[in-house]
């Protein structure tokens, strides 16, 4: 037996060297490691006496004569002898620490072991040597703390043993004898008051502990910094939708760039239960910019929480100016400026299912551009709408590494934009509805190696309708933009946003109020998935080699006039614009109603961010002609 603790536990034993065990104990109140070893020693001599079928080992007199008679003999059969060695363990403490060792490993015979403690709100791994000194020496004392010495007083108190002590002595030791006749250079010290009144029997007042100058006290709010952000994203900020920009692209759903400086900061309580962000982002033309604030309060099972957020996009946005009669005048440009105020509610049903509702208030104003002499007599526009989002959400994934998930994740929406303005492009106020879900399943084949699989549809109707473009990718840096297909004339439109990704075309090749995209990919982590030991650098340990499949489609009208996206090619007029009727139209390769596209990608961390890039072809032949090439940033579709 290895341990034999009085106080805490004894966890992780392992064979530390040749000679000495270790394992995790907290019997001071710190888990803290001890090592041992085991100790042999003679203990005398076993006689054993075999007389008949019987053994006697160290028999007494009595017993071996009854035995000797028994059985009709004068003397034992034979009798043998046995060294008897008694074994110990001897173990001590080699660590003292001030934070618990959580966890521990042993490397074999490389002399090396892992340890993992926690010291404030981190959890640090450290690698080290076997400690040979402290082994030898044997010279470290991990004392208990004050709340395992309370314990440790508490029980001697139950078992009525005695937890102070007073040592009687004859003679009184302060007082200086008067044989003390050599001189020195020291002074005489001043007697032990305390000793003093011991040996007039007084009573020693016992120091008072820590623990027992504690108090409670009511919990007072006290923030902390919870993170820091900065660098280069191009990821979506709290708004899916942008002003309909009346079929001009390319659609850049940030704020207008490829590439946006990011400044976000966070503060919380001790608690993690009050939250406050704010964040900064604007473009590499400096003029798109883009700002929130958020507070939020996780109290309770039902969070809220309260957000603002403003964005000015400078990048084109086209207004058409007509006569009275219809007839057109002129195209010009303007910018859009969007104010979101945000209130966000969230019900958690279990772990891994909640309802989500948020409900707001959002202007877009969109400002006449300078530069055409048309726009002196355009005025600014502006939008009001009363938002609100209901969502339903199942997340049962759990992230091994990045851009690796286990599970399935699901959720389903329903988007309500009233108008607060009526007027007769959103036929008298009526509101605009979207539906839609978002599920993804990920199938792990080997280690990380995983097969994702996603589908995600949007339907919208209603006064004003939202405009979806098919093709690309999220976060494509550098985006295309089709041209030729038009949206339809018909229909209007509030909003636009994208049906990604739709790789193997570029955006718009098709278009309309509903859309419907399916995504497979095989995600292989090539080093991580075939190395067996731990990765240091980021890019190796990231780098996964994808291959994908992309089925999509959009279309106008109702859910059921689903058809296979097609590029249409128009006349046009002496001035360049197109006559109503098309000249031709050419369906894009795919299956059934689906365009599709298929192709290859890699991804990895460079310079602290995960970068894709993707080669995709149009389903038209196996691999007949250029592909195209899709540069972006950010995790998974």
């Amino acid at each position: 037996q290895l341990t034999n603790v009085k106080q805490g536990n004894a966890k992780y034993p392992m064979q530390y060297n040749t000679n000495h065990s270790t394992y995790v104990s907290d019997e001071n109140g710190i888990a803290n490691r001890w090592a041992g070893f085991f100790a042999t020693k003679r203990n005398g001599l076993d006689t054993l006496y075999y007389i008949g079928d019987e053994i006697l080992r160290n028999p007494v007199p009595k017993e071996f004569d009854s035995t000797l008679r028994a059985w009709q003999k004068q003397e034992p059969d034979s009798v043998s002898y046995f060294q008897v060695y008694k074994d110990s363990t001897y173990t001590f403490p080699i660590t003292n620490y001030q934070s618990s060792l959580l966890e521990t490993r042993i490397a074999g015979d490389n002399g090396q072991v892992s340890e993992v403690r926690r010291e404030g709100d981190y959890k640090f791994l450290y690698k080290l040597k076997v400690d040979e000194g402290a082994l030898n020496k044997r010279n470290v004392n991990a004392r208990p703390t004050e709340y395992m010495k309370k314990l440790m007083d508490e029980k001697k108190v139950s078992e009525g043993k005695a937890i102070i002590y007073n040592k009687k002595t004859g003679t009184d030791t302060t007082v200086k004898k008067g044989k003390d006749f050599f001189q020195n250079e020291f002074a005489d010290e001043k007697p032990d008051s305390n000793l003093l009144r011991l040996n007039r029997g007084e009573i020693v007042q016992e120091k008072a502990s820590i623990l027992a100058r504690s108090r409670l006290f009511d919990y007072r709010l006290k923030f902390a910094s919870d993170y820091l952000i900065s660098g280069f994203t191009n990821k979506l900020m709290i708004n899916r939708y942008q002003p309909y920009a009346g079929g001009v692209g390319p659609i850049q759903l940030n704020n207008g760039n490829d590439l946006n400086f990011n400044l976000q900061l966070g503060a919380s309580d001790v608690m993690e239960d009050i939250k406050f962000l704010g964040g900064l982002r604007f473009g590499t033309n400096l003029a798109d910019k883009d700002i929130f604030f958020s507070f939020q309060n996780l109290r309770k099972r039902l969070d809220w929480g309260l957000t603002y957020y403003r964005s000015n996009l400078t990048k084109p946005a086209q207004m058409i100016i007509t006569t009275p009669s219809g007839q057109l005048i002129d195209v010009v440009n303007y910018k859009t400026i969007t104010n979101l105020y945000q209130l966000n509610l969230s019900y958690a049903i279990n772990e891994v299912k909640s309802l989500r509702a948020t409900l707001g208030l959002r202007t877009d104003k969109g400002v006449v551009r300078a530069g055409d002499p048309y726009a002196l007599i355009a005025k600014d526009t502006l939008a009001k709408f009363a938002v609100g989002r209901l969502e339903y959400v199942h997340d049962n994934t759990i992230n091994p590494t990045q851009n690796i998930w286990n599970g399935l994740r699901y959720k389903i929406f329903l988007d309500i934009n009233v108008p607060l303005v009526k007027a007769a492009v959103n036929n008298g106020g009526k509101p605009t509805f979207n539906f839609g879900f978002d599920a993804r399943h990920y199938y792990k084949i080997y280690r990380n190696f995983i097969w994702a699989a996603r589908a995600a549809a949007d339907f919208s109707w209603g006064g004003q309708k939202i405009i979806y473009y098919l093709g690309g990718v999220d976060g494509w840096i550098g985006p295309k933009f089709n041209n030729i297909n038009k949206p339809a004339l018909d229909a209007s439109y509030a909003f636009q946003s994208l049906a990604v990704n739709m790789r193997g075309y570029n955006q718009n090749v098709a278009n309309g109020n509903n859309a419907f995209v399916i995504n497979n990919e095989f995600r292989f982590p090539v080093f991580a998935s075939l190395i067996n030991r731990p990765i240091n650098n980021a890019f190796l340990r990231n780098f996964q080699v994808v291959q994908f499949v992309d089925l999509g489609t959009a279309w106008n009208g109702k859910y059921n006039s689903i058809k296979r996206p097609g590029e249409v090619y128009y006349n046009y007029d002496n001035s360049g614009n197109a006559l109503p009727s098309p000249v031709v139209r050419i369906d894009a390769g795919g299956l059934g109603p689906f365009a599709g596209g298929y192709g290859f990608g890699v991804r990895s961390t460079l310079l602290g961010y995960f970068m894709k890039l993707d080669a995709g072809w149009p389903m038209k032949g196996v691999f007949k002609g250029k592909p195209v090439w899709y540069f972006s940033l950010g995790f998974d579709f």
